[in-house]
């Protein structure tokens, strides 16, 4: 990727899979061994170093202020895959840019100058029926915080990325035109319900592994420097520096990147 454009992209903003994605370590290295551990027995899940994802807080607005400046520094450009609900622990869905007013300016600000592209990352980042996206005592929950599981009904598939798009396009009064699947999990009617919606670009792991789709470009992880917001709570604002000094090349956006592809250039 030395020297050339590549799409630099943020993943799991506003999902709340960051307070209800719980599960721990299940194999422990002994010398060539993986022995097995009850990383998701009860509270263990939750003690690092055994757990492996949540709980995490979302980014500041000072934070995505010191980003934006950052991007702005290194002449790049940013996609944020924004996860457009926030779904509170009794299954209540509240709208990002309600839930988190403030940084949710800060993104609208940062896409309005050119620094950030908003993608949609779905509607809850998780599967809300019969509370499966809750944590469980004596098991973890990761598959059940992938949205778009091909054993949904397609009408959750239409719903949810339709709403997704309903609840980003108008907090930022910018069209969306990039679709980033949770966790690379996506369904054949996940790609119709993002083509009729208004998507044009698609991000993520093998995002053609249904074959084509009328008006949709893929824009795989062999063109994008993928983070999570993780990375930056965790990591700090030198999580994004250290990808933006590290590398020889040319940030843009997905929407970019996909224009590139979709025109046969690089």
């Amino acid at each position: 990727m030395t020297g050339v454009a590549v799409a630099l992209r943020l993943d799991d903003v506003g999902a709340a899979s960051k307070r209800h994605e719980v599960y721990g370590l299940t194999r422990v290295r002994v010398g060539r061994l993986a022995v097995p551990f009850p990383g998701n027995f009860l509270f263990l899940k939750y003690l690092p170093p055994i757990k492996r994802w949540g709980p995490y807080r979302e980014l500041s607005a000072s934070e995505w202020t010191a980003m934006l400046g950052a991007l702005e520094t290194a002449g790049a450009r940013m996609t944020v895959a924004i996860t457009a609900g926030w779904v509170e622990s009794d299954g209540r869905v509240t709208p990002f840019p309600r839930k988190f007013p403030d940084a949710a300016a800060v993104i609208r600000e940062g896409a309005r100058r050119g620094l950030l592209e908003i993608a949609n990352h779905g509607y809850t980042h998780c599967v809300l029926g019969d509370g499966r996206f809750r944590p469980r005592f004596f098991a973890g929950n990761r598959e059940c915080h992938r949205e778009f599981h091909d054993w949904l009904p397609a009408s959750t598939h239409r719903e949810h990325v339709a709403r997704a798009q309903e609840i980003l396009q108008e907090f930022s009064g910018l069209r969306v035109v990039t679709f980033v699947p949770p966790g690379n999990v996506f369904a054949r009617a996940t790609l119709d319900a993002a083509a009729a919606a208004g998507i044009r670009y698609v991000s993520c792991l093998d995002p053609g592994r249904f074959g084509p789709v009328a008006g949709l470009t893929w824009v795989t992880d062999g063109d994008v420097v993928a983070l999570h917001d993780r990375d930056v709570v965790l990591g700090g604002l030198d999580a994004l520096r250290r990808v933006l000094r590290d590398r020889v090349t040319t940030f843009v956006t997905v929407r970019e990147a996909g224009e590139r592809l979709g025109r046969g250039t690089r």
